[in-house]
């Protein structure tokens, strides 16, 4: 939560810190990984796939995920360390992920 200070006339914010960073993981390289890439059923029958275990920060994660949505032509979305892509895209997520040298589970 950020600090209030009063200064002059208005207020300034200082964004708070307690000198840690919680939402850094270490970051492997691609072939180190042990990704899984999952089916998960949803509610009315949709299906999602699921790319999981991945230990990358939050910016690394969302460029795979932006990338991968275009390699499948569909949306989805990424989490801290999942990514989520609309419909059954699980073949073709695995060959796109074994083509750039990622390390499948």
């Amino acid at each position: 939560m950020a600090k209030k200070i009063m200064s002059g006339e208005g207020w300034s914010f200082e964004p708070a810190s307690d000198g840690q960073d919680n939402n850094k993981h270490e970051t492997l390289s691609p072939s180190a990984h042990k990704i899984t890439v999952n089916l998960e059923k949803r509610n009315k029958g949709k299906v999602v796939t699921v790319i999981g275990n991945l230990a990358l920060d939050s910016a690394e994660i969302k460029d795979l995920a932006k990338k991968l949505k275009a390699a499948c032509g569909s949306g989805g979305s990424s989490g801290d360390n999942h990514i989520e892509i609309q419909g059954d895209h699980v073949e073709k997520t695995r060959s796109w992920l074994r083509d750039r040298g990622w390390g499948l589970k």
